[in-house]
């Protein structure tokens, strides 16, 4: 009896490998629970086998199922947040450089730039002082 009771834990092994938590939850949970009702049929241990690993693979194939579907949810809900998070990218480097936004541009820095006096088609221009944006 132990020698049966050790294949099926080793077969238990082997469904669950490289299976998340919640897949060998499932799968230990339809083992026994199938291994119970094969048992309580016929009170027999080669029925309990029986039940035990097809409730096993039901419960791997549960698992799977349940973990597919909330990586689809998840795949979902990530791709419409990184297509808003473009999208708020975009709209915030037009703003930017359109100047729709101006309280995130900096703010314009004058100089004062002396231009000395000179003469141009016989004309003479005094020395002034001139303001111009400063664009460093």
């Amino acid at each position: 009896m132990i020698d049966k009771y050790l294949y099926a834990v080793g077969l238990i092994c082997l469904l669950t490998a490289g299976c998340t938590m919640r897949q060998a939850g499932y799968t230990a949970l339809g083992a026994a629970a199938g291994g119970g009702i094969g048992y309580s049929l016929h009170r027999d241990g080669k029925e309990a086998a029986i039940g035990g690993l097809a409730g096993a693979l039901t419960g791997n194939l549960a698992g799977q199922w349940q973990d597919k579907a909330e990586k689809t949810k998840h795949d979902k809900v990530y791709q419409e947040g990184y297509k808003q998070a473009r999208v708020d990218v975009a709209v915030n480097d037009w703003e930017t450089n359109t100047g729709k936004d101006l309280s995130k541009r900096e703010p314009k820095r004058l100089v004062s730039v002396m231009v000395p006096k000179r003469e141009e088609n016989n004309v003479i221009y005094d020395a002034q002082e001139v303001k111009v944006e400063d664009y460093r």
